[in-house]
């Protein structure tokens, strides 16, 4: 599998400048090819390739001591990064989608460039070295990379005022732990997630914590003449606003996701349409829990520590009975779930994680929604495991 290890970097006021040159050298060089193919197409009904730019390259090198200034692998990433985007074009077409074409970048929207192949750069003793950067570029190695890992690419983001790089690598997956522990996920936004063992983790509405902060610098931003250096510093903080909210919310996430993977074997979630629930009235709160990446995050996971990621069916779980099985319709306003058939009464969340649990054949003693028979009761609902609240930092 492959994973991808982020650090920031140290870089000195040197190395700061050559960096933001090598950016805005691949931002020319995105836009150049984006307008050689708009060009060939539009003139002549020619498709150029990411191939065919590749030997035009090689050749550009040749003729410029410029280009030849970089590391190879370093353009060609740039050249795949546009390939990318026009795959994608094409993709979104094909679906009916709406297709967004390919467009010219601006300064403030281009803010990355990597190694295709972990070629024409090296990393020795927590620094990188590679053709176009003057000296060693420190690499802050908070944690340390896994032993024996095949570093494939990297690359090296803006982030603000500072930097940041990303290693892909690729590790050996490990085999299924052994273990019963078994515990159903129902995702909400008051509460996080009810896990079908009673417990639950506390939603931390990261984004509606920092409204009052963001509106004060948002409001700021507008009222400064657009160019000057208070519009620069205004935006700044804006955008600062923003990156704190993201890396709240991606530490809330990382460690939940991290705490059902180390105490389960087996977790079980729904298998939700995110897209289309965003296009309700909880838009704002659905986006702010960030569902779809708490599941993503799930999934690497889970491959990566040998236990097993089920997703079900989402219709009815909410509505069925977790013990008898009968459809106990009630609106969104109702947090309690009693059913009339036979007298059950548990919170509406904890009654959708049994029978999201039940889905995946593996309650105890629970009645399967499903299929309506009875799970069999091997499995453990993880007894004596609490939920850590994370760090609120």
């Amino acid at each position: 599998m492959f994973l991808t290890y982020r650090f920031r970097l140290l870089p000195r006021k040197c190395q700061h400048r050559a960096l933001e040159k090598i950016l805005e050298s691949q931002r020319q060089l995105y836009n150049a090819a984006l307008e050689e193919r708009i060009d060939a197409y539009r003139k002549a009904a020619i498709r150029r390739t990411y191939w065919d730019q590749a030997k035009a390259l090689t050749v550009w090198r040749q003729s410029d001591s410029d280009a030849s200034a970089l590391p190879v692998n370093l353009q060609r990433g740039t050249l795949k990064r546009l390939d990318g985007a026009y795959q994608a074009f094409f993709r979104r077409v094909s679906a009916g989608e709406k297709p967004g074409f390919p467009r010219f970048r601006g300064a403030s929207r281009f803010d990355s460039f990597g190694f295709l192949q972990f070629a024409g750069i090296s990393l020795r003793n927590g620094a990188l070295r590679f053709k176009g950067m003057p000296g060693s570029l420190r690499v802050h190695m908070h944690r340390p990379l896994p032993n024996e890992c095949d570093i494939r690419s990297c690359t090296i983001k803006r982030a603000g005022e500072k930097w940041l790089v990303g290693f892909v690598v690729k590790i050996a997956t490990p085999d299924q732990r052994e273990g019963k522990r078994a515990i159903g996920v129902d995702l909400g936004i008051s509460t996080f997630a009810t896990l079908s063992n009673g417990n639950t983790i506390p939603s931390l509405r990261a984004a509606r914590s920092a409204e009052r902060r963001l509106r004060v610098a948002q409001r700021a931003f507008v009222r400064k003449h657009k160019g000057s250096r208070g519009y620069r510093k205004a935006r700044a903080a804006v955008r600062q606003c923003h990156a704190k909210v993201a890396r709240r919310r991606a530490n809330h996430l990382h460690q939940a996701s991290a705490e059902l993977v180390r105490n389960y074997e087996v977790i079980v979630v729904e298998a939700l349409n995110v897209r289309g629930l965003v296009l309700g009235l909880l838009a704002k709160h659905i986006h702010d829990a960030s569902w779809s990446a708490f599941i993503s995050m799930l999934r690497y996971k889970a491959e990566w520590a040998g236990a097993r990621l089920i997703e079900v069916a989402a219709h009815g779980t909410s509505r069925d009975c977790s013990n008898c099985g009968a459809a106990v319709p009630k609106k969104l306003s109702q947090r309690r779930h009693d059913c009339p058939e036979c007298g059950l009464s548990i919170d509406r969340d904890l009654n959708a994680s049994l029978n999201i649990l039940c889905r995946a054949g593996m309650g105890p003693g629970l009645r399967n929604a499903a299929t309506g028979t009875r799970a069999g009761g091997n499995l453990a609902l993880g007894d004596g495991v609490a939920w850590n609240a994370p760090s609120s930092r």
